[in-house]
Formats: structure tokens, C-alpha cells, sequence
């Protein structure tokens, strides 16, 4: 997906692929049914929730694992594209974001508690533990390691085809791992005191910040850092309550090297960080033998407005803002 050197098709990495992908690709299908393609343990080992959601095979009848982690998964290719621009090929990887079911079925439920299975001949509950008749263990494995597949989120100015297209385009979007969470995520160097649910909150926002998908430049005359304003509402209906909110920065630092950090900027139930810096986790109410859970942890809605405090203003860097599900099973990853 996000190629090193060449592309899949021979062609360089230069300011003419850049413009010719970012023309065709404004957003990329962060998760879907085979799981989350946004990072993976291997690559960034200091994200403790790396492993959420993956798929780790191939289309192959073998069911093998991919070989090449460092072209297969955004958080690395984002990283990655701050260096191809810095060095005057343009950034063929700055993706906003989408998810989506991939079970090519309008109907299809991505709830995590309503899984009826991606594919037609799945009649049977046992077939997504087992497979369907005639499929090897191999085979069946896979299916297992389906999870229920992802959402798209547009924040369109109008419910038409041009305002929803005019938003793609723009990557004012969001994927989430199936739960429809309400997300808003800002970057500015006016946006303090903002608050994204009062009155006039989210017009300042627009008029003094950027959106999701946006660029934010720094004011010549200033070196302070930016700030971010990150809202999160739980699924309206039967969604599971929220774990916490992170912000995840990604820079090319001065010997060239990629590098990135998370920080946990909004976690729910009024945690702390432990003496080791981490987030304790926020629990666990899932009873297994009666395939229940209870709401009695996280938060119905998340707010933070942050500014980073390690900022470097001759530094490239990119944000964009996460979460992560506690245990529970309906918890979502934004």
C-alpha cells in the first residue's frame, strides 16, 4: 500500500506520484472486516494497543502472515511521507482517514453484539468459528479473526453526493472500528478557551482552527506551540462508553529517523498516569459465560483541549487523535 523506493508499479516516489495519488487518494481505509491497517507491534513497539483488531494474513490459501510490515500499515507511511515531502517529492501518504464493512452487502451489521458474518453461506454461528463446510483449518482460522468491520464517518456540509464527495476530498472524515461515535478534532494557535459544545463553540472552532484532514501552518512571527480540541460522544443508541482519547504525533527528527508519540490526553473515570507514566487500564466488566457486559466504566463523552508540550517549531509533525476500547467488547477504537 504505501510503497519504499518504487512504487508497485515501477514508477519513483517523486512530485509527479505524489500529485497523481493524492488526486485519486484523498483518504484511506484505516480498518475494515480483516481488521485495522492503521499500526502494528512490530513497527511501533511503545503502543500498547498495537495489536487491536488485526488480521495478520494473506489472501493465500497458505493463510500466511505479510513479510513487509513497513509498507502495510498508515501510522509508519504518514511518518514516512513528512521525510518524501521535506526532501521535494511531496507526500504520497497524507491520508485522512475512513473504515468501512468490506462485507459488500448494504445491509451489513457492524455492530459487535449483532455479527451475523460477511458472507451469505454464514447461516450457521458455528461457520465463523469453525468455516464453512469444506474450508481447512486454515481457511477456518481466518475466519475467525474476522471482527465485525468498520465505519466511515464525513463530516459533510450537506447530506448530498457533492457535500459528502466535497468532504472526502477535503479528509474531513474518520474511521471507527464499527460503534457510530461522534468525533470532532481541531488544530489551531487561537483555540484556547473554545468549547466545542457550547453555543457558538464549534463556529470559532471552523473560523480560527483547522479541521481534521486539514494543514496547519505555523504564524511566521510566533513559535508557540499548537492546540488541539478533541470531542468524543459514545454511540447514541447501545454503545459501550469510552476509554480514553490519545493523541498520536509523528516527526522526522534531525538525523532523518522516523519517530512518533502517544499521549494519553483524555482518559475517562478521572485516571492518572501510574509511577511508570502509563494509563492504568480502566477495567473490565465483561461476564464471558453469559456473554454480558455492563456500562459501569468509561465515559459517555470525552473532551480535551490540548497543546503539545514538546513542540518544535522548525520540526514538521503530524497529529490526529485516537482511542482505544477497554475491555468490554463494544468499547471502540476511533
Amino acid at each position: 500500500m504505501f510503497p519504499i523506493g518504487k512504487s508497485y508499479g515501477g514508477s519513483d516516489l517523486n512530485a509527479e506520484y505524489t500529485a497523481a495519488r493524492m488526486r485519486n487518494e484523498p483518504v484511506y481505509e484505516l480498518t475494515q472486516i480483516k481488521g485495522s491497517s492503521e499500526v502494528h507491534p512490530a513497527l511501533f513497539p511503545n503502543d500498547e494497543f498495537g495489536n487491536f483488531e488485526l488480521w495478520d494474513f494473506t489472501l493465500a490459501p497458505t493463510a500466511t502472515p505479510p513479510k513487509n510490515k513497513k509498507s502495510g500499515y498508515a501510522r509508519e507511511a504518514l511518518i514516512r511521507g513528512l521525510k518524501l515531502e521535506s526532501e521535494g517529492n511531496g507526500n504520497p501518504f497524507k491520508y485522512g482517514f475512513i473504515g468501512d464493512s468490506d462485507t459488500h452487502n448494504v445491509a451489513s451489521a457492524i455492530e459487535e453484539d449483532n455479527y451475523t458474518g460477511k458472507f451469505g453461506f454464514e447461516i450457521d454461528p458455528k461457520h465463523r468459528l469453525e468455516g464453512p463446510p469444506g474450508v481447512d483449518e486454515a481457511g477456518a482460522r481466518q475466519f475467525r479473526q474476522f471482527n465485525s468491520g468498520g465505519a466511515a464517518a464525513v463530516w459533510a456540509e450537506a447530506n448530498t453526493l457533492d457535500g459528502i464527495f466535497d468532504a472526502i476530498k477535503r479528509k474531513e472524515t474518520y474511521a471507527t472500528s464499527g460503534a457510530r461515535v461522534k468525533v470532532r478534532f481541531f488544530g489551531g494557535f487561537g483555540l484556547s478557551g473554545i468549547v466545542l459544545g457550547s453555543e457558538n463553540g464549534l463556529e470559532q472552532a471552523y473560523e480560527k482552527g483547522v479541521p481534521m484532514g486539514g494543514d496547519l501552518s505555523k504564524p511566521s512571527t510566533s513559535d508557540t506551540a499548537p492546540t488541539f480540541i478533541v470531542h468524543a460522544l459514545k454511540e447514541a443508541e447501545e454503545g459501550a462508553n469510552l476509554d480514553r482519547i490519545q493523541i498520536i504525533k509523528g516527526w522526522i527528527d534531525e538525523t532523518g529517523e522516523q519517530q512518533s508519540e502517544i499521549y494519553d490526553v483524555a482518559p475517562s473515570d478521572d485516571r492518572k498516569p501510574g509511577v511508570d507514566g502509563k494509563m492504568p487500564l480502566v477495567g473490565n466488566t465483561v461476564n464471558e459465560r453469559a456473554a454480558t457486559y455492563t456500562n459501569s466504566i468509561g465515559d459517555v463523552e470525552l473532551s480535551v483541549t490540548w497543546t503539545d508540550p514538546a513542540f518544535g517549531p522548525a520540526v514538521p509533525a503530524l497529529y490526529y487523535a485516537g482511542g482505544h476500547p477497554d475491555p468490554d467488547p463494544a468499547l471502540v477504537d476511533l
